[in-house]
């Protein structure tokens, strides 16, 4: 893990051995104090950005961890993992606090929409959904017969947009869940 400073372009920090294998996915806490980390070695790490330090590590999933996203309110930590799981760990215990099930391949992406406790989740049977805290699905979006790699959500929660193995990226409105437009390869 690397640390650059975008308005000079130098490296600030470096995170030497933060995972025994790939590192796949990185977030930023709320308060810009902290980053997440997930890799190919199935943990969860949380780094103090100011000393470089680990303050935490979660272990849970028995496969590869592809995403991991901060609850806005920066007490939770959502990690996504190729074992068909999402977890959500407490930041202040480092305890588990929920596994939420639904795939039925892995789950590839996550990311909190601002202020609610409302995930985007992104997994390899097709589906782009809304999740909440409790593993239930609030919204489904439409998608092709493929694999979908990631998606984003705008931080009012009103567009999302996915892509995956069919090159195809979709857009859809968050709050109906329509799909607007398609833009083909």
């Amino acid at each position: 893990l690397n640390l650059w400073d975008v308005g000079t372009g130098k490296l600030t920090r470096s995170f030497t051995n933060a995972h025994s294998d790939v590192v796949l996915a990185v977030d930023f806490s709320p308060d810009s104090k902290s980053l997440a980390s997930s890799g190919a070695d199935r943990f969860v790490k949380v780094w103090e950005l100011s000393s470089g330090k680990m303050s935490r590590s979660f272990e849970g999933h028995t496969h590869h961890v592809l995403g991991v996203s901060w609850r806005p309110d920066g007490r939770t930590l959502a990690s996504a993992g190729a074992d068909k799981l999402i977890k959500l760990w407490n930041i202040v215990t480092g305890e588990q606090k929920r596994t939420i099930g639904g795939a039925e391949k892995e789950v590839t992406s996550i990311c909190y929409v601002e202020a609610t406790n409302e995930a985007l989740v992104t997994s390899g049977d097709s589906q782009v959904r809304l999740v909440n805290d409790e593993g239930k699905t609030v919204r489904s979006f439409g998608t092709g017969s493929d694999f979908v790699q990631s998606a984003a959500v705008t931080p009012d929660g009103k567009w999302v947009i996915g892509g995956g193995q069919d090159s195809i990226l979709r857009l859809w409105n968050g709050q109906s869940g329509q799909l607007v437009k398609s833009f083909n390869p």
